[in-house]
């Protein structure tokens, strides 16, 4: 095998893993409560583990979160409790 090809084959495998730990991320973010999931993407580094394509999408869920009615979220409860 040559030089080159084994350097391609590193580099999408390079690129597979990447995409791989990001579809983790994003699974892990998704399951996080909404004001998980805004700390996180207010956090400096937040650029350096997720694609730009990546963040957009976990700020329109953010979005989507907040605009949505609360109904028997755990930040209802809360606030349901301190009453």
């Amino acid at each position: 095998m040559s030089v080159r090809k084994e350097k391609e084959m590193t580099y999408a495998q390079t690129i597979a893993q990447r995409e791989r730990i990001e579809e983790d991320v994003i699974a892990w973010l998704t399951a996080k409560s909404t004001e998980e999931l805004r700390r996180f993407l207010g956090g400096s580094w937040t650029a350096s583990i997720l694609s730009p394509e990546e963040i957009e999408k976990l700020y329109h869920e953010l979005q989507r979160r907040e605009a949505s009615p609360r109904d028997g979220t755990e930040e209802y409860f809360v606030e349901m409790s301190q009453d």
